[in-house]
This record gives C-alpha cells, sequence and structure tokens, in this order.
C-alpha cells in the first residue's frame, strides 16, 4: 500500500469531523450570535452569567428577549414597543399603545408617550431598576439588534 493511500485512509475519519466543525461553526457564526449575561438587567428570567444563544435571522416581535449593541457594549432587554407602537412609562406602570402592561415589575422614571418610529423597538430590562434600557439609549434600531433569545444555560443565579 503507497504512503499517500494509507495517509488517506488514516486521515479519513478526521475529514469528516473537520467537515463537520467547519459546518457548525458557519452556523454559529452566521445564524446564531452567543453572549453571556453580565449584571441582573433581565432577572429573574435570565441571571448573571448564564449563556445566552441568540438568534439572528429574526425580527423582535414584542415581548421578545433581544441582545443589541450600544455605545457601552451588547446588552439584553425585552422588546416591549415596535414600530408604529405608542409607548410610555407614567408612575412606574408601563403603557404600550394605550393599554398597562400586565407585570409584576415596577417601572422606575417617568418617559413621555412617544411612537416607536420605523425600524427601531422600545426595549426595557425586566429588572426595571436597572435602568440600561430604552430609558437611557431611546429606541434601539433594528440594524444594532444582534439577535433573538433562543436559549440560555443557566450558570449564575443557582444555589
Amino acid at each position: 500500500m503507497s504512503r499517500k493511500r494509507l495517509l488517506y485512509k488514516w486521515l479519513w475519519p478526521f475529514e469528516k469531523l473537520i467537515i463537520l466543525a467547519v459546518a457548525v461553526s458557519i452556523v454559529l457564526i452566521f445564524v446564531f450570535s452567543f453572549h453571556i449575561c453580565n449584571g441582573s438587567s433581565m432577572y429573574p428570567t435570565i441571571s448573571d452569567g448564564d449563556m445566552c444563544l441568540f438568534y439572528r435571522q429574526d425580527t423582535p416581535k414584542r415581548g421578545d428577549i433581544i441582545s443589541y449593541k450600544t455605545s457601552s457594549g451588547i446588552k439584553i432587554g425585552r422588546a416591549v414597543g415596535i414600530a408604529g407602537d405608542r409607548v410610555s412609562i407614567d408612575h412606574e406602570k408601563l403603557y404600550v399603545n394605550g393599554y398597562e402592561q400586565e407585570s409584576f415589575y415596577t417601572v422606575p422614571g417617568n418617559v413621555a408617550e412617544h411612537i416607536v418610529k420605523p425600524n427601531e423597538v422600545f426595549v426595557v430590562n425586566d429588572y426595571r431598576l436597572d435602568a440600561s434600557d430604552s430609558r437611557k439609549y431611546g429606541d434601539i434600531s433594528l440594524k444594532n439588534v444582534e439577535g433573538v433569545y433562543f436559549a440560555s444555560l443557566r450558570t449564575g443565579g443557582v444555589s
């Protein structure tokens, strides 16, 4: 048996593994984004240290958890208003299109009613005391949305 044939026979199982690894990497890079949640902004839904997978190919809908880029890095929050929605915060209550949103969270501060512009979303954290969301950054452009929450591996907050 020639050296080339022997080398090919030995490498063949690894060739399949390499092809599979490249295919999985392409899917993870272009279809999903992966973030580790830092802080308590989405507590109790997502805890500090949880590893979250976000689907890049989806447009956020009202209620979706999203990851988005800001001047201070990647943030995670809940899209409560989408293009055309009227959003306001008054006396710690969140209103979307004139309806108070059912929630066991209060929303500190006030935001005058405004209409979410096309290609933007209004984002509020689940842990509403943390105001690093649309109360601080304004509406978030869909260009800055990294992805819609898909799954997570709970590593933080486990006792």
